[in-house]
């Protein structure tokens, strides 16, 4: 991008402000830079513009989809865990191979201590 903080449509804006000035004064002179030169800068920025807006718009698609499809995933091995438990019960090696954690692994509650009052 052009100076920090400057947006693309400012530095597309301030382009097409140069061109106007330009038309109406032929003579200024940017070094070797020629008005067909910077317009075909122009016209090759405004196009690379479009063709990532594009593929932005893909990428958008894609990572939605991508995130859709591990969702119902996920929820498709949740519920399969689920039914090993019911089927095989929760101390089972099926439920263990699904990634549950078997009941004789768990480790056992603490007793709650009761808080003494403040006086």
């Amino acid at each position: 991008m052009g100076a920090k903080g400057t947006s693309f449509d400012d530095i597309k804006a301030q382009a097409e402000q140069l061109l106007r000035v330009w038309d109406e004064n032929a003579n200024l002179a940017l070094g070797d830079l020629t008005k067909a030169q910077f317009q075909t800068l122009l016209s090759a920025f405004n196009t690379t513009r479009a063709s990532v807006d594009g593929l932005r718009t893909q990428l958008t698609k894609g990572v939605n989809d991508l995130n859709d499809q591990g969702n119902q995933i996920a929820a498709i091995t949740v519920r399969a865990r689920s039914v090993a438990r019911g089927q095989y019960g929760p101390d089972s090696t099926q439920y263990d191979q699904l990634g549950g954690t078997r009941a004789s692994e768990r480790k056992p509650r603490k007793p709650k201590t009761p808080k003494t009052p403040k006086s």
